[in-house]
């Protein structure tokens, strides 16, 4: 799960970078303790670890990351989600893959990689509460099918406010606002230019990023060209920060093209 032939300190890494020798070491380690956990958690914990192994942060925050999310006792959470929308789950993997490949870009200082990296894992835990009929609707959805959908932020800041976790308000402002956008057209505050965090900013590019390159029922994966490009488009109509989707098109060697 966390590399070939990956089992432990005495396993051959000729040829692998050392930060990700280092962070499968760690991986293993954090995995170490959890025999005691029910399978459902353990799994979904396991595949948390790996999606860390596999993106842009450090030892230190995939440590304090999964750390973050132990403390906050939201793994059960993640599995529930897991359980009752896989692809949502793997949406909150791949979106924190490139949340951490912007945030190294944009030299966010490293004290906040480990709540942005929570923060992107658990920006759609609110649809735990939505039914799952309507997350795998495969036709346009109606006014008020839009409306259920887009109460999912709130429900998620709602379902995590309560813990008491060191930089935790950083979480639940990447909950409840990775729908806002810089024109104020999003959801659910109608938050505009600078009321909306960096941190928001990064998951939100991250966040339609995914969305675009992933198969949904409504519609086949796009490209990760073709979703630059309306990544871009939404630059130019004023909705999302065109710094942070320049630092995601490096990390990824895109550019802007049409859409």
């Amino acid at each position: 799960m966390f590399g070939r032939d990956f089992s432990g300190a005495e396993t051959s890494e000729v040829g692998v970078p050392q930060s990700l020798v280092a962070k499968r070491r760690a991986a293993l380690d954090t995995a170490s303790t959890f025999s005691g956990m029910a399978f459902p958690e353990r799994r979904t914990a396991l595949l948390v670890l790996a999606g860390l192994v596999r993106s842009e942060c450090d030892v230190s925050t995939l440590h304090e990351a999964y750390q973050d999310l132990a403390d906050a006792k939201v793994i059960p959470l993640l599995a529930a989600l897991r359980h009752h929308c896989p692809s949502t789950f793997r949406h909150c993997v791949r979106t924190m893959k490139f949340v951490m490949i912007i945030v190294r870009r944009l030299g966010i200082s490293r004290q906040e990689h480990a709540s942005i990296c929570v923060g992107a894992l658990l920006h759609d835990i609110g649809k735990l509460s939505l039914p799952i009929d309507l997350l795998r609707l495969s036709r346009e959805l109606k006014p008020a099918e839009v409306e259920k959908i887009r109460q999912h932020s709130e429900a998620g800041y709602e379902s995590i406010c309560d813990k008491r976790v060191f930089g935790w308000n950083a979480v639940l402002d990447i909950v409840r606002h990775h729908h806002e956008r810089l024109d104020g057209s999003g959801y659910p505050l109608g938050l505009a230019a600078n009321q909306i965090s960096l941190r928001t900013r990064c998951v939100s590019v991250g966040d339609v990023f995914g969305a675009l390159t992933e198969h949904r029922p409504y519609r086949a994966a796009l490209s990760a060209e073709k979703a630059f490009g309306i990544l871009s488009d939404l630059v130019a109509a004023g909705k999302l920060d065109g710094g942070v989707v320049s630092a995601l098109g490096a990390g990824l060697g895109l550019a802007a093209g049409p859409s």
